[in-house]
């Protein structure tokens, strides 16, 4: 019995692996939704969220999102998550929330989707920011249940979060924006709000790539843990065997994604990856590069001393 984990990191193609594995081959299968958060509200009631609303009504308002590849993993409708009962889902729906419910949930799909799928999956993307020590706490019951892989997509440090800041400043929250950021905010200015973050060093946890990846890799054991790059794994044959070789499983075709090519703000605007196209409001320049090189030049380095090498696709930071 398989669960495949895949943490993230954000904007770096998430949702197109997602399609990959579960669309356009038949591995992996999330149930209900791709970001159920259902670990978030396991760790914390202080970040609780309604998440029968979330999961239950999201997907079920036309037959065209249940057809759509992201349908395919979200719609209470879809063929693939039918094997719940009311009984079930109102159980696993409602507080408190478990680990014991997450497994439970988990192991009832799979044998029912087991014939069709290799796996089943949970996609998300605030699992990247779960702290250890609760890792270490679940893992071991997670481990005993299910033959466990973690994934993660790494895309270029600069691009990947000026791409999040573009997605943030059009979502309708303002929740701890001071004056300033809250005036880039309204004026939709990507490239002012990437300066002054970058300068007041306001990173999101998801430019951290070490730190998550070496978390899971002492929780799940190096072994089991796997990272793409980003560009290269769109644009690089041997990339599909090996992470084939990881799953145990031929991947062979790959969805399309808005980020590869590099197009910024004129990316295609492929249906069902709104949030890819959306997040590039203006496009990055000469100066957000000079200025990411330098104030995120520790990010790279980071990476080098794991991994052994910055890729050639990202930006060179050799001469900063």
């Amino acid at each position: 019995m398989k669960l495949l984990l895949n943490p993230g990191a954000g904007w770096s193609a998430t949702t197109p692996f997602l399609y990959t594995l579960s669309y356009d081959q038949q591995y992996c299968h999330c149930g209900h939704q791709k970001e159920s958060g259902y670990l978030r509200n396991v760790y914390s009631t202080d970040t609780e969220n309604n998440i029968k609303t979330v999961l239950q009504g999201y997907w079920s308002a036309s037959d065209a999102k249940i057809n759509s590849p992201m349908g395919q993993v979200l719609s209470v409708k879809n063929k693939y998550v039918q094997h719940f009962d009311s009984k079930f889902l109102e159980h696993f729906f409602s507080a408190p929330y478990t680990i014991e419910k997450y497994v439970e949930y988990y192991k009832k799909h799979f044998e029912a989707i087991k014939d069709t799928y290799e796996s089943v999956a949970d996609f998300s993307n605030f699992n990247f920011t779960l702290p250890e020590q609760f890792l270490q706490k679940i893992a071991p019951y997670l481990m005993e249940n299910f033959e466990v892989k973690v994934t993660f997509q790494f895309r270029d440090p600069i691009k990947r979060y000026f791409s999040e800041i573009g997605s943030n400043i059009l979502q309708n929250f303002d929740s701890d924006l001071n004056l300033k950021e809250k005036i880039y905010k309204k004026g939709k200015k990507q490239k002012k709000m990437f300066d002054y973050r970058t300068e007041k060093q306001k990173f999101s946890p998801f430019c951290d790539f070490v730190s998550a990846y070496e978390k899971f890799e002492r929780v799940f054991g190096k072994e089991n843990c796997y990272y793409v790059i980003m560009e290269e794994f769109w644009t690089q044959k041997e990339e599909l065997e090996r992470l084939s070789d990881f799953l145990s499983y031929k991947i062979t075709k790959l969805h399309e994604n808005c980020y590869v090519p590099d197009m910024r703000s004129k990316a295609p605007r492929y249906e069902w990856l709104k949030d890819q196209w959306e997040s590039d409001i203006e496009d990055i320049g000469p100066i957000e590069i000079a200025i990411g090189k330098t104030r995120m030049k520790h990010f790279y380095v980071d990476f080098m001393k794991k991994f052994g090498k910055i890729p050639d696709s990202w930006v060179d930071i050799r001469n900063v």
